[in-house]
């Protein structure tokens, strides 16, 4: 009853709606809390400072959640070929609105060396296509065993947090790719069983790790993988050695691109710190559809490495720039060629009412095609600036995606506000720009804009 009365309300009015939740987003910003408290003066002579602290007893447990209700409002361009590909009878409304209620909670229990995790996420929403929608997954959850400082074994859903690159990794091999529109956001892991071994030492080598990793796969087990019944492993080795992080990785299977990489990370100075990433996937197999829509695979090894820096000015704003070559990516002319059958089929189905060829750029959209940093050369750049103007707890931000190959680019400027402890409020918005026949010209939308309310317990 409530979903279906919160239901009529949002569908006839979620225009104010929407527009209410950005207006409070923007206004909240610009009131700042500024309080004095004051205290009597006090001479040493009136405090008894001869007292023992107690000891604080460590709880076995730990836990924390986070509750976020979110409006995205996304333009429709319907100029673009995605569109046209989508819709090819026109949308109803040029704009789309959905709504999201979002609760993630992450606990873990520590019983001698036996530690519990788990991070479980929920998600309730609602849009004019689809109407009220949930979706729950468990993000994480595995037994740790720690015997000791040095040695540790985990089994079961972790994420493998390998790389050291903000936007992308390209050696993160047991990973999901990350959200180019929101790199902090925590992913889904895959079942495993991995640990840690690690070695200190004296001299220019400081420390020695070795992360061993066993990936199973079956019809229920990490299917993402292969449609096979097999074993995927891989491992990775850390070195500290003249003040600088090195990884060494690789990974092996039966029915997966074997492959082979390595980071580093290095501090220049206190504030200015560069890092970079590389790998080799062997055997790669890259699918190209010609303007006719006849697939064609083109097998071959393939390089992706990132390079990149993180600066911090006197006057806290940071700087994030990296460098990322997709070798697994199109080239311009196989983008040209797959945006041509869009538009053929697409005129075909004006003409004569054939969806074939429309059916068959879908196909390879859901794929291949339809898909983030799908070509070859990006840069990204982040700028964030921490209370700026003296406003307390503001932190604006400014993020630039840049495709090198057809000089398409996105732009997504932020705001992030804490107005008390524990609750944080984000407003984002991104505009894509390119023109025809560019990655981010040819977009379904030309602009897409995000408001949130968090509130962490």
């Amino acid at each position: 009853m409530f979903f279906t009365r919160f239901s009529q309300f949002y569908c006839c009015d979620r225009k104010k709606y929407t527009l209410f939740l950005l207006w409070w987003l923007l206004v909240c910003p610009a009131i700042s809390l500024h309080g004095h408290a004051g205290a009597e003066e006090q001479t040493s002579d009136t405090l008894n400072l001869d007292f023992e602290i107690p000891e604080v007893e460590k709880k076995p447990y730990e836990f924390k959640a986070e509750l976020e209700i979110s409006e995205t409002v996304k333009g429709l361009d319907e100029d673009s070929l995605l569109f046209h590909q989508k819709y090819p009878n026109g949308a109803d409304d040029g704009t789309l609105y959905q709504t999201d209620l979002n609760l993630k909670v992450e606990g873990s229990y520590r019983v001698n060396i036996v530690k519990l995790y788990a991070r479980l996420k929920g998600n309730l929403y609602y849009n004019k296509d689809e109407g009220w929608e949930n979706d729950r997954r468990t993000e994480e959850a595995y037994v740790s065993l720690q015997p000791g400082p040095s040695i540790a074994l985990d089994v079961g859903k972790k994420v493998l947090k390998w790389g050291k690159g903000y936007a992308w990794n390209p050696v993160a091999f047991f990973s999901r790719p990350k959200d180019i529109e929101d790199p902090d956001a925590t992913l889904e892991g895959y079942y495993v069983a991995t640990g840690d071994l690690i070695k200190s030492m004296g001299g220019q080598l400081k420390t020695i790790a070795l992360t061993p990793v066993i990936l199973p796969v079956s019809k229920h087990v990490n299917d993402e993988w292969s449609t096979e019944r097999e074993i995927v492993w891989g491992s990775k080795i850390y070195f500290f050695t003249f003040d600088t992080d090195l990884d060494v990785m690789f990974l092996l299977g039966e029915e997966v691109y074997d492959r082979y990489g390595f980071d580093f990370s290095k501090n220049l100075s206190p504030n200015f710190e560069v890092h970079g990433e590389a790998a080799v996937v062997l055997d790669y197999v890259k699918y190209i559809a010609d303007q006719a829509g006849n697939l064609i695979e083109e097998k071959d090894d393939v390089l992706n490495f990132l390079l990149g820096m993180r600066y911090l000015t006197k006057s806290d704003t940071t700087f994030i720039f990296e460098y990322y070559r997709n070798g697994q990516g199109y080239t311009k002319d196989e983008m040209t060629d797959y945006f041509t059958l869009i538009e053929d089929g697409y005129q075909e189905y004006i003409s004569s009412g054939s969806m074939a060829k429309l059916a068959t750029s879908r196909k390879y959209g859901s794929q291949f095609y339809n898909k983030q940093t799908v070509m070859r050369d990006y840069f990204y750049l982040k700028v964030t600036q921490k209370e700026p103007f003296d406003i307390l707890y503001f932190t604006p931000s400014m993020a630039c995606i840049y495709n090198i190959n057809d000089k398409s680019a996105s732009i997504t400027p932020q705001i992030t506000y804490t107005p008390i402890t524990n609750l944080e409020l984000d407003l984002k918005a991104t505009f894509l720009l390119g023109k025809d026949y560019t990655e981010y010209g040819e977009k379904l939308n030309d602009y897409k804009i995000y408001a949130s309310v968090k509130y962490y317990f």
